[in-house]
């Protein structure tokens, strides 16, 4: 008898624990002035680009005098001339492993030269065979870059410009320079790279970024929903829009404390909580807000829904069956009688 008191002591603490577990409110470490906050200002060129974003690119090139000194590349052509020597003199051309071939001298290293500078290494080169040889360095063919860029880009069927995409290991192909990763990074950043890379090989050239198709703008949305996933956003959308591509809310959910993570300009997590409810049933959209790239929609479980919870894992799963009757929303517990 005393053994049996002792649980329906316990049983009866329990009960009154789950009754008072279903009015506290969730805890979701928010501050309370962000709650249902108007929504942060939206950052200029705050999209970041991710895998499968295609991004074409339109190539700018202005003819005009450099101001640069001009360095030797590879395919460029030229003349070398010697004034008192003029059966050596040649036309060559830069070859892909940077040499030329100069008469009686063989391969010469002229990548990345000066004119004036190939004329002095030419110049000492030959002052062993000839007595103060006079050098005539003249450029025939060069800055051959924009030219290979120009087939690279109107091989394409939209003129002066490329299509290219982002691939799954956050890299981008340019024509001409090195792979960039793009991932995680904005168009200006994207664009500011990109020009300083083809500076290196082209004077006067400048680059221009669309973003035509995003696939990384997407948002998370999870807990008490029909469809948990990730959404991606072709235009502006609300919590409201997203919960319903979810599938709705479930009847567990608590839609008056929706929490909503964001980032802020320092791209540091930002909460805050949206009542849904007054924006379903009272048709209040001010509490709707426009939802950003990589925010997390939480939907989290109503009172009763954690009660029932609570039963499920600490009574129904960790008491015995016999010794209770199955337990009621309204929180009591009943005995089935003991019979000797």
């Amino acid at each position: 008898m005393i053994q049996r008191l002792k649980i329906i002591s316990v049983l009866l603490l329990i009960g009154f624990f789950c009754v008072s577990c279903g009015g506290f409110a969730p805890k979701v470490g928010i501050t309370e002035d962000t709650v249902y906050d108007q929504p942060m200002p939206k950052v200029e060129f705050e999209y970041e680009l991710g895998p499968a974003d295609v991004i074409e690119i339109v190539y700018h090139y202005s003819p005009k005098p450099d101001i640069h000194d001009y360095y030797l590349s590879v395919g460029d052509v030229f003349k070398v001339e010697f004034a008192y020597h003029k059966d050596i003199n040649r036309q060559l051309t830069v070859r892909p492993d940077g040499n030329a071939a100069m008469p009686r001298k063989g391969d010469v290293q002229v990548l990345g030269l000066t004119p004036n500078q190939l004329q002095d290494k030419i110049t000492k080169l030959y002052a062993v065979d000839f007595k103060d040889p006079l050098v005539t360095i003249t450029m025939v063919q060069y800055n051959r870059a924009i030219d290979h860029l120009r087939k690279a880009i109107t091989t394409a069927p939209r003129g002066q410009s490329k299509l290219t995409a982002v691939r799954p290991d956050g890299y981008i192909t340019f024509p001409l320079i090195p792979d960039i990763m793009a991932k995680g990074k904005t168009m200006p950043e994207l664009k500011e790279i990109a020009t300083k890379e083809y500076t290196k090989i082209i004077d006067n050239l400048t680059v221009s970024l669309i973003l035509k198709v995003m696939k990384a703008n997407v948002v998370y949305i999870n807990g008490e929903v029909a469809k948990p996933d990730y959404y991606l956003m072709e235009g502006p959308s609300t919590v409201s829009q997203i919960l319903s591509r979810a599938g709705g809310a479930l009847n567990t959910a608590e839609l008056s404390t929706v929490l909503v993570i964001s980032r802020d300009k320092d791209r540091r997590p930002w909460g805050r909580l949206v009542d849904l409810k007054e924006v379903i049933h009272e048709g209040n959209l001010s509490k709707d807000i426009t939802l950003q790239q990589y925010d997390v929609v939480y939907v989290p479980k109503s009172g009763i829904a954690r009660a029932n919870l609570f039963v499920e894992q600490y009574i129904n799963n960790m008491i015995p069956s016999n010794l209770i009757a199955p337990y009621e929303l309204g929180g009591w517990l009943i005995l089935e009688p003991v019979i000797k």
